[in-house]
């Protein structure tokens, strides 16, 4: 054995012990969390794998990153082959190299992706370096991992060609026989040299580069296609049940990295830190502090830092080490403010290439702050109260809850009433005059269409959606089994909703308390009843139109096209789309509870997203959600544009058409 093959052997082995305790040790941080089921369904788990690791489908939504990354991970992929094989006869040398039309095939798809990879690389520097978008850092891990691939990538190149040059009969090459037609010129000891001087800058790069990743946010090459294969199946409005029935629980909500499930930690290492999260969220695009890429930085920092503390004795720690253990992630590590800044309007979850889940760790650590802590906004307190005590967030009576059906002539189910479908008021339409003329338009729609439909009228209270978000866990469940019980026990079997809120809560939460019911938001009901002819929208004045996307209809439930079918069936009604529309729309500020908290920081969401409503130039801006058209009215308003854009649900632009005596 020579002393370069000893020297080879030695390099490839400390290297990959060095990288397997290494990633073993984060692994161990991960199964400190919580246990949770991430390996049902394999075949959807492998269709994605396929779909968003092997086809980069997110990332394509840039259309300059897309093409960029694709050809990284590809040229990764077949320069992989040729480094697995450069190690393997560096280790065995008695071990030939591929030859005929499989080496040529594999030299031919090298070059090309070493070009391709090379390419890349450069559009990244670019981008990173030159255009600098706010959203990317600039720091020496991002360089650091520029230069070694393209050491690796050169260094490939720098083998295969002075490889041929050295060779009698090599396989044939597209830049390597190129380039050793050159190189030959050079005499047989350069040659020799070179491919020796190439070999071990190939190999102290590749290991370097391997070693170096589990300390680098590029470990994600290696966890991301495994976070994506364990992504959440579930829709993506449903949020995990808290165990308030745990008698041992010293606390409820995420305190610690160790309140997560283990599925949530390994997100922090899939966590490419891109930006893009952060640069699609409203809180921050407004000037609040939130950065759902800090958080998932912040929680990856704390996973290490606690990690080694956790797997000691707890007689064995040190004050200083339980003093750093005690510090909650909620309001220590992570700012309470940034966590009520959040919607909770999905727009991280949607950009995020690998599927890391920002919002139900947001909402995890309100819990905490909320049950545990006691810490919440005054206002949120003061929402907690009335729904608590008066079953909705104005905290008034339950009057208007019984008014409804007798003035719309439909029946109600708490007088013993029987009805094919149940209309879910909801507190907005039962309490708020605006939002009540939405309800009117609806039911007015329904009758005209012979549906049998009837409301709950005292029976209805608060269905708790705002109450989750905002953490206070244990009200809300009060409220979903109280309404799951009163639902059940009139035997309701369909229910429509024009409130995205309600719709999210009762079709994909109320489930797990036992309330299994098909759940229709008024947009789809609508758009079905047109379908099929049982409403026929009539000729009228050319109007225009921008429709705002809900966060719950849109990102949440998948709902895009329902609300833009009824508007596209109006004869002369033009729909002009905003720059930023279904899975990128922008939300309205009034999620995740914010509707009842205060804005105090930075441009109000609702007058940005007003903004970008009234660049369409539209007369008309129409929503699918109660929430939604406060927003906006109050933005119109705002923004002083009250006297040429007016804001109304799209089923009250329908009944108008429809119906000329409904205002």
């Amino acid at each position: 054995m020579s002393l370069n093959h000893l020297l080879f052997i030695l390099v490839v082995i400390f290297a990959l012990l060095w990288f397997g305790l290494l990633a073993e040790e984060k692994w161990q941080y991960v199964t400190l969390g919580q246990p949770l089921n991430r390996s049902d369904q394999p075949g959807r788990r492998w269709a994605g794998v396929v779909t968003y690791v092997f086809g980069q489908k997110r990332l394509f939504k840039d259309k300059y990153s897309g093409p960029m990354h694709f050809a990284i991970f590809w040229g990764f992929i077949i320069l992989t082959i040729g480094s697995v094989i450069f190690l393997i006869r560096g280790l065995f040398p008695s071990v030939g190299a591929p030859q005929g039309v499989p080496a040529v095939i594999l030299n031919v798809a090298t070059d090309v992706m070493a070009v391709a990879v090379l390419v890349a690389l450069a559009m990244a520097a670019f981008k990173r370096y030159v255009l600098r978008p706010k959203r990317l850092a600039r720091n020496f891990d991002a360089l650091a991992v520029l230069i070694l691939i393209a050491i690796v990538v050169l260094a490939d190149v720098a083998i295969e060609a002075f490889t041929i040059a050295v060779t009698p009969h090599a396989p044939y090459a597209p830049l390597g026989s190129w380039l050793a037609g050159w190189l030959k010129g050079y005499g047989a000891v350069f040659d020799r040299t070179g491919l020796m001087v190439s070999d071990w800058v190939k190999l102290l790069a590749l290991m370097g580069f391997l070693v170096y990743l589990p300390y680098s946010k590029h470990f994600h090459l290696f966890v991301a296609p495994l976070n994506i294969y364990h992504r959440n199946l579930e829709p993506l409005g449903r949020l995990p049940r808290l165990d308030l029935d745990n008698e041992e629980a010293e606390s409820f909500g995420v305190g610690q990295v160790t309140d997560l499930a283990w599925s949530d930690l390994l997100d922090a290492y899939a966590c490419v830190q891109c930006g893009r999260c952060t640069a699609e969220c409203p809180a921050n695009a407004t000037g609040k502090h939130l950065s759902p890429k800090e958080i998932m930085v912040d929680l990856r920092r704390q996973l290490e830092r606690v990690g080694p503390l956790l797997r000691l004795p707890e007689d064995q720690r040190t004050p200083e080490q339980a003093e750093t253990l005690a510090v909650p992630l909620a309001g220590g590590i992570i700012a309470s403010d940034d966590l009520w800044a959040c919607t909770t309007c999905g727009a991280c979850v949607e950009a995020c290439p690998v599927f890391d889940e920002h919002v139900v760790k947001i909402v995890g650590m309100r819990r905490h702050l909320v049950l545990t802590q006691g810490d919440m906004p005054a206002e949120a307190e003061m929402f907690f109260r009335n729904v608590e005590n008066a079953g909705n967030p104005w905290g008034l009576g339950p009057e208007k809850r019984d008014e409804f059906a007798a003035r719309m002539g439909i029946k109600d189910l708490s007088r013993g009433d029987k009805a094919d479908v149940l209309y879910w008021m909801g507190c907005a339409a039962t309490y708020d005059d605006r939002a009540r003329k939405v309800a009117e338009a609806t039911v007015s729609l329904l009758k005209e269409a012979g549906v049998d439909v009837g409301v709950l009228g005292t029976q209805e209270t608060c269905n708790g959606e705002a109450t989750r978000r905002l953490g206070n866990e244990y009200l809300f469940q009060m409220l979903a089994r109280q309404n799951v019980e009163t639902l059940n026990a009139l035997g309701v079997k369909t229910i429509i909703t024009t409130c995205p809120h309600c719709f999210n809560t009762l079709k994909n939460e109320y489930p797990d308390f036992g309330g299994d019911y098909d759940v229709v938001h008024h947009s789809e009901y609508l758009a079905r009843l047109v379908q099929e002819g049982r409403l026929q929208p009539k000729a009228q004045r050319k109007v225009s139109v921008t429709y705002h996307d809900s966060c719950y209809l849109g990102r949440y439930n998948n709902i895009f096209e329902a609300p833009r079918a009824v508007l596209n069936a109006m004869p002369n009604l033009e729909v002009r789309e905003m720059a930023r529309s279904r899975e990128r729309s922008f939300c309205c500020g009034a999620g995740g509870g914010r509707m009842w908290l205060e804005e105090r920081t930075g441009t109000k969401i609702n007058q940005a997203r007003t903004a970008q409503a009234l660049e369409t130039g539209a007369e008309m801006i129409a929503t699918a959600c109660p929430f939604c058209l406060t927003m906006m009215r109050d933005g119109v308003q705002a923004l002083g544009a009250e006297d040429r854009v007016t804001v109304k649900d799209f089923s009250e632009i329908l009944a108008e058409n429809l119906l000329p005596m409904v205002n």
